[in-house]
C-alpha cells in the first residue's frame, strides 16, 4: 500500500505521539509499504536526523516554533492545503492522521479534495494539557472534547490505543466508527538483560543497590513530583537509603523538579540521564528493578510498555489507560492517584520481595509481547484494507 502519515509532532521530537508516529512509519515501511510522512518539522531537524537511512520519506509542512515546548522543538502550522500538491503526486491508498491539529486538518483537506480514505488516530487526553495555555477550566475541557470529536467526525475510521480513550471520545459526540488498536513496541530492542549485564549497567550509573526508573517528558500532568516524593519516603528505610531513582527525562518542568530534589536533600539518590534512544535507552531501563509513574493522564504510554518489555514490574496509578496494561498484583501495582504514601509502600514491596519481583518481571515481559510491532502493524494493515474497501467519496464532508 501507499500510506500517507500526517502528524504535528515527529522524530526527533520526544513525546509519546511523535515516538509512535515514527515507529509506525518505520515499521510499515519495513513491511514493504510505501510511506510518506507529512509533518511540521524544521529543515535543521531534517538535515540532522538522517532520515535518508529509513525506507520512508519525510515532507515538511511550513511551520513556526511553537510558543509552548519551544525547548523540545515543537512547531506549529496552519491548515492551508500546503501538502495537496505532494499528496496528489504520491497518490496514497490511505491517509493516517496522528493528531487533530494543523497537520491533521491538512489530512482532512487532502482526503476531501483528493477523495482518499482517512484514518484518524486519537492518542491522548488532550484536555489534560490545558494548563499549558492557562485554560484549566471545566468549560475549556468540555470545549476541548467537543472540538476533538468534531475533528474525528471528519474521518472514515478512528483508531484509539485504549478503550478508556475511545469511550471518552464517544461520550463527547463521536459519530464515526472507532476501533481499539494498542500502541506497539520493539520487543527485540526492549528486552530483559542478564543479571551480569544488569550489574554492569548499574555500575556504570554508580548504583550498588536497588533502583527505580521513570522515563518520559517532564510536564506537570506527568506528576513526576509525586514519584520523587514517594521515593523520598522509600529512602527513609535504613536498608533502602542507598537506593537510586533514574530519571530519563527532559521537559519544561525540569528546573522545578531539581529544586524539589534539592529541597528534599536526596540529590545523591537521583540520577539524570537526559534523553536516550534505541539500545542505550533500552539498557538504561532494563538495569533497574521497577518502573514508577504517578501520571493520571496516560492513555497507553510507550514508556510503560517498553519498561514491561524489559521485564520491569510497574507501579502506576489506577487511571485511564493504565488500568488496561498494568494488572494489579500480577505485573506490578496500581495505586490511588496522588497517594504518595501508597506509591512509596508499593516501591518498598517490590524492592524487598525478590521472588515477587521475579514473578512480576516475567509477567510484564509476557504481557508486553502482546504489543509486538508485527502483531500491531498487522492490525493496522487489516484496518487500512477494511477502510479502503468500504470507502466512498460521498461519505466525505467538511461540514
Amino acid at each position: 500500500m501507499r500510506i500517507a502519515i500526517f502528524s504535528d509532532t515527529f522524530f526527533p521530537q520526544i513525546n509519546g505521539v511523535s515516538n509512535f508516529a515514527f515507529f509506525c512509519a518505520k515499521s510499515l515501511a519495513e513491511r514493504g509499504h510505501q510511506v510518506k510522512v507529512f509533518t511540521v518539522i524544521s529543515k535543521n531537524d531534517i538535515s540532522s536526523s538522517d532520515f535518508h537511512s529509513y525506507d520512508f520519506e519525510v515532507c515538511p509542512i511550513p511551520s513556526l516554533p511553537a510558543p509552548i515546548y519551544r525547548r523540545q522543538g515543537l512547531r506549529m502550522s496552519f491548515p492551508f492545503g500546503f501538502t495537496l500538491r505532494q499528496l496528489k503526486k504520491f497518490k496514497p491508498d490511505i491517509i493516517h492522521a496522528h493528531t487533530p491539529f494543523a497537520a491533521g486538518w491538512e489530512a482532512v483537506i487532502g482526503s476531501k479534495i483528493l477523495k482518499i480514505a482517512l484514518v484518524g488516530e486519537h492518542h491522548t487526553f488532550y484536555d489534560h494539557y490545558l494548563k499549558h495555555v492557562g485554560l484549566e477550566y471545566a468549560w475549556a475541557k468540555r470545549l476541548s472534547w467537543k472540538i476533538t470529536a468534531g475533528y474525528y467526525n471528519r474521518c472514515d475510521l478512528i483508531v484509539s490505543p485504549s478503550k478508556s480513550l475511545a469511550d471518552s471520545l464517544l461520550e463527547s459526540g463521536l459519530k464515526r466508527p472507532i476501533k481499539v488498536i494498542p500502541n506497539s513496541i520493539d520487543t527485540e530492542i526492549f528486552s530483559p538483560i542478564s543479571e551480569k549485564e544488569k550489574i554492569k549497567h548499574k555500575h556504570n550509573y554508580h548504583m550498588s543497590d536497588f533502583s527505580a526508573v521513570y522515563m518520559g517528558r517532564i510536564s506537570y500532568e506527568k506528576s513526576i513530583d509525586k514519584v520523587i516524593l514517594a521515593f523520598k519516603k522509600v529512602l527513609e528505610k535504613d536498608y533502602l537509603k542507598t537506593a537510586k531513582l533514574i530519571l530519563i527525562v527532559d521537559g519544561p518542568e525540569k528546573n522545578k523538579l531539581e529544586q524539589l530534589i534539592k529541597k528534599l536533600g536526596i540529590d545523591k539518590n537521583i540520577i539524570w540521564t537526559g534523553i536516550l534512544r534505541g539500545e542505550a535507552l533500552a539498557r538504561a531501563v532494563a538495569c533497574n528493578d521497577v518502573f514508577v509513574t504517578a501520571s493520571r493522564s496516560e492513555n497507553m504510554p510507550l514508556s510503560v510498555l517498553e519498561a514491561m518489555a524489559c521485564g520491569l514490574p510497574v507501579i502506576a496509578v489506577s487511571e485511564n489507560g493504565m488500568k488496561e496494561i498494568v494488572k494489579d498484583a500480577y505485573n506490578g501495582f496500581l495505586c490511588q492517584a496522588d497517594n504518595v504514601a501508597e506509591i512509596a509502600q508499593k516501591i518498598e514491596n517490590i524492592f524487598k520481595n525478590k521472588s515477587q519481583r521475579e514473578i512480576f518481571s516475567k509477567n510484564s515481559r509476557e504481557l508486553a509481547m502482546g504489543y509486538s510491532k508485527d502483531k500491531i502493524m498487522e492490525s493496522f494493515e487489516n484496518c487500512y484494507e477494511e477502510v479502503i474497501k468500504n470507502f466512498t467519496p460521498l461519505n466525505k464532508s467538511l461540514q
